[in-house]
């Protein structure tokens, strides 16, 4: 009887998973996933937005491994896909590390929190509603921001460590935009960058993890849906802050945008319109 080649290495393929599979067993490895829609959130131009998590905890018996992909998609009313992306968060630590925060355990706690409940818990931050006029403040221009309008703000309940807080809003109808909350203190220092508590209560607030923004400087981003974001820059934010969090409204800062095209426009007008008088002065003065 002929043996093929084929078949030969499929037979060593099946004994070199066994063998793997039984050495991974005995060190005392293991592994578990869980998949999980997180999320379904109908916007307001009829569109729904779908979140779906996969989570895979592994360990050797010394270090446990995790990995996240969240997968978000856009979809109108008929069902065609507007928009898809994915984004992938991987931590390890030592078995029994009691000081981070598990994905998998985060996981589990969206599973509890009701969706619509959920889908409203991102309308605004510090207390300042996303899309609500400001009617309170000194407004002023900030260069950074040409679109918008800044002014200092308290909010109700005050961050640990940081000194200042700002609201950012559309230049006509003063719409909030952007929050942020500085400190001129680096904010919990003495930890690691991923372990920075700032980070887990972000986590906890929006029940979502944080994707890291550079590979050397500790930037965190959170993708709350609906194209709202939160940014959390740990060491050396800014020439004047140390540590800065913000979040803002994509949806917002294309208002203002519109917005402050509007006033250049208007300001074009006026000015063509007092040039022409001024040209129709100077000829009847001639």
């Amino acid at each position: 009887m002929k043996t093929s080649i084929t078949q030969i290495t499929a037979i060593g393929g099946v004994a070199m998973i066994a063998l793997a599979a039984a050495l991974y067993a005995e060190s005392g490895a293991s592994a578990s996933s869980s998949n999980t829609e997180s999320g379904i959130t109908t916007n307001e131009n009829g569109s729904v937005s779908r979140v779906f998590t996969e989570s895979t905890v592994t360990t050797n018996g010394n270090m446990v491994t995790e990995h996240r992909r969240e997968t978000r998609t856009t979809l109108d009313a008929d069902g065609n896909l507007l928009e898809s992306s994915t984004s992938e968060y991987a931590q390890s630590y030592p078995v029994g590390d009691g000081e981070i925060a598990s994905l998998s355990r985060r996981i589990d706690g969206a599973k509890q929190v009701d969706k619509a409940e959920n889908a409203a818990d991102c309308d605004s931050f510090m207390g300042v509603k996303f899309g609500s006029e400001v009617k309170e403040g000194e407004f002023a221009e900030d260069p950074s921001e040409p679109t918008l309008l800044r002014t200092a703000f308290k909010p109700k309940k005050a961050l640990a460590g940081f000194n200042d807080y700002y609201v950012y809003v559309t230049p006509t109808t003063h719409r909030a935009v952007k929050v942020y909350a500085c400190a001129k203190n680096a904010v919990d220092s003495g930890s690691s960058w991923r372990r920075n508590y700032l980070i887990e209560a972000l986590e906890k607030r929006y029940q979502t993890w944080a994707r890291p923004r550079s590979w050397c400087r500790p930037v965190y981003t959170f993708d709350l849906g609906s194209d709202r974001y939160v940014t959390a820059a740990l060491e050396g934010a800014t020439r004047d802050y140390e540590t800065v969090v913000v979040a803002w409204d994509e949806n917002m800062l294309r208002a203002a945008a519109e917005e402050a095209e509007e006033i250049r426009r208007e300001a074009r007008k006026n000015a063509a319109e007092k040039r022409k008088a001024r040209v129709n002065d100077a000829a009847e003065a001639f």
